[in-house]
Formats: structure tokens, C-alpha cells, sequence
């Protein structure tokens, strides 16, 4: 569901997929779509989904008028430990051309291996970066360079 949602938006951070607590037979995609027709987004969604749905008469599309607060909460808030990784992690994919591996954050950061673990699944969690399982040098930021602070 969040690769469809990645195609239909603009703006990938926006995205969140959770199965509602009240409702634990659904899940949900939050996203954000800019100056979009609601039409044209349903058709996009019904060729999205067409595949992958066996059973359209149950699926809903609803169009709230603000933002969903999952979305702001999940995404846009990181602690400054938090940010100097991320800062790091842009820093280093622009010199190298590829990204740091764990043992570079720990070098860099002077901290052990399962600290730096650590950190790096909480930056997933939080939407912040994402990495391919057993593949090394596979993280990937998922946030633009105005969005993160100076590294220290």
C-alpha cells in the first residue's frame, strides 16, 4: 500500500499506513495530494488498486479538509541527536556517493554498535530514513537538505 501511495503524492513524507485501532479489519493511507481534482485522484487510485483490491464495494476514499495529525506527528519531529545522524547521513552520501554504513555512524558518533543500531531502526520507524534489510550501505534519507540542521 505505501508504494501505490508514493505514486499518487507529491511528497513522499507525507505518507502513513496503520490499521485504525476501532477497526482492526482495515488499514488506512494518509497522504497529501496538492491542487489535485477529487475525481482524478479517484480514478488514479481505482487503477492503483484495481490489482491488489478483491473487494472494491468495501473500500472508501474519504477527502478530510486538514492534514491528518498522524502524518505531523509521525514525520516532522526528531530530537537533535536524532538530527545530527540524519545530518551525518546526508553529508556522507554526498561525499562518498554512497551511503555510511553502521560502522560509520559509530566511528563518527563514538558510540557502540548496538547504539548506533538503535538509532537507525528508530529513524525508520519514524519515517526519517529507510534501509533495506541485510543489505549493507543500503540507507536511504527520505528527507531534502532544508529539512535537516547543521552537523556539529
Amino acid at each position: 500500500m505505501s508504494s501505490s501511495a508514493k505514486y499518487l503524492t507529491n511528497n513522499e513524507k507525507s505518507i502513513v499506513v496503520y490499521v485504525p485501532d476501532d477497526k482492526p479489519d482495515s488499514v488506512v493511507a494518509e497522504f497529501t495530494i496538492d491542487k489535485a481534482r477529487q475525481i482524478d485522484v479517484v480514478d488514479k487510485i481505482g487503477k492503483r488498486f484495481r490489482v491488489r483490491v478483491s473487494n472494491y464495494s468495501q473500500s472508501t476514499i474519504s477527502f478530510p479538509k486538514s492534514a491528518a495529525k498522524k502524518v505531523q506527528q509521525s514525520k516532522d519531529q526528531f530530537t537533535p541527536k536524532q538530527g545530527q545522524y540524519l545530518a551525518f547521513i546526508y553529508y556522507y552520501t554526498k561525499l562518498n556517493g554512497y551511503p555510511p554504513a553502521e560502522a560509520d555512524l559509530q566511528r563518527y558518533f563514538k558510540t557502540t554498535p548496538p547504539a548506533v543500531h538503535g538509532m537507525v531502526v528508530q529513524l525508520e520507524k519514524k519515517g526519517f530514513l529507510e534501509k533495506k534489510p541485510s543489505e549493507p550501505r543500503s540507507i536511504r534519507l527520505l528527507l531534502s537538505r532544508k529539512e535537516l540542521p547543521d552537523l556539529e
